[in-house]
């Protein structure tokens, strides 16, 4: 542990999730600001905080039904977002929709943008691509919905010198490497070695190799492409540095250390937490 530096606070995490829970069960970051509308993303990153951690989610029962009310009587989601996060927080508890949403996912991933999409949605692009490959696998719906968007933008997002993005970068690169995976195409030598150049002996991970800073989703984004790479992080101990760094004092995380706490980042931080145990238990433990 470094000097100076508090341990990372499992339970103050665990307590500024479950205040954040909502009177229909849901949960949202900003409920503490007097606002009390859960939203389905938020519930999702609670729900899987709390059972990574191996806490007791409250009030499953509402908790369900508010989840399940996110779809309409036809099967259909407000979004391709609210889809993912409903879908998937309700798998997490053991839980299925009233809906059979097959149709309604099918419809979605066929208006997925590719061929064509502006730069500045390449990122959004390659992340709502990646949440319909999970979405198929768990719903067994064909890649023909998906494949042919995914194909369009790994095509334009590809830089030569290795990753993803408009400037290569960690979060853009796993999400193309999960579509890569997922259309049975190895991982080329560039695409291994981007990642290795974005590690720093004090951030941990950068956002790019000339980058000087990083933040919450970088890191995440890093270590799950370590872990479709069977590779291992160079500095977790500066991971681990940054995860305490990033903690408030009610126990939530922000993205970076001068960030609002939020669920999304909190959940962000805890399973990097988890990912960086088998190297850096001793850092990361209280």
């Amino acid at each position: 542990m470094a000097s100076g530096q508090a341990p990372f606070a499992e339970d103050l995490a665990a307590n500024y999730i479950l205040s954040r829970q909502d009177a229909d069960g849901g949960f949202c970051f900003y409920r503490a600001w007097g606002a009390e509308e859960s939203t389905a993303p938020d519930t999702f990153y609670a729900v899987a905080s709390l059972q990574c951690l191996g806490r007791e989610i409250p009030r499953q029962e509402p908790l369900i039904h508010t989840l399940q009310r996110q779809q309409s009587t036809s099967g259909d989601f407000p979004s391709l977002t609210v889809a993912y996060f409903s879908l998937s927080a309700l798998r997490r508890l053991g839980a299925d929709p009233v809906h059979d949403p097959r149709p309604a996912l099918e419809q979605w991933m066929r208006r997925l943008p590719g061929a064509g999409l502006a730069p500045d949605r390449w990122s959004s692009g390659l992340r709502a691509i990646a949440r319909c490959v999970r979405l198929a696998a768990d719903w067994s719906l064909p890649p023909s919905a998906w494949e042919a968007a995914a194909l369009a933008l790994l095509a334009l997002s590809r830089d030569a010198g290795g990753g993803y993005g408009v400037k290569a970068n960690p979060t853009d690169t796993y999400h193309a490497l999960l579509l890569r995976q997922a259309l049975g195409k190895t991982m080329t030598a560039a695409d291994q070695a981007f990642l290795h150049h974005c590690e720093d002996p004090v951030l941990g991970i950068r956002m790019a190799p000339d980058s000087a800073s990083t933040n919450m989703e970088t890191i995440h984004a890093a270590l799950r492409t370590f872990a479709l790479l069977n590779e291992r992080p160079r500095f977790p101990i500066a991971i681990g540095q940054f995860l305490r760094r990033c903690q408030h004092r009610q126990g939530g995380f922000g993205r970076t250390g001068d960030a609002i706490a939020t669920l999304e980042s909190t959940w962000r931080a805890i399973a990097i937490r988890q990912a960086l145990r088998p190297w850096a238990d001793n850092a990361l433990a209280p």
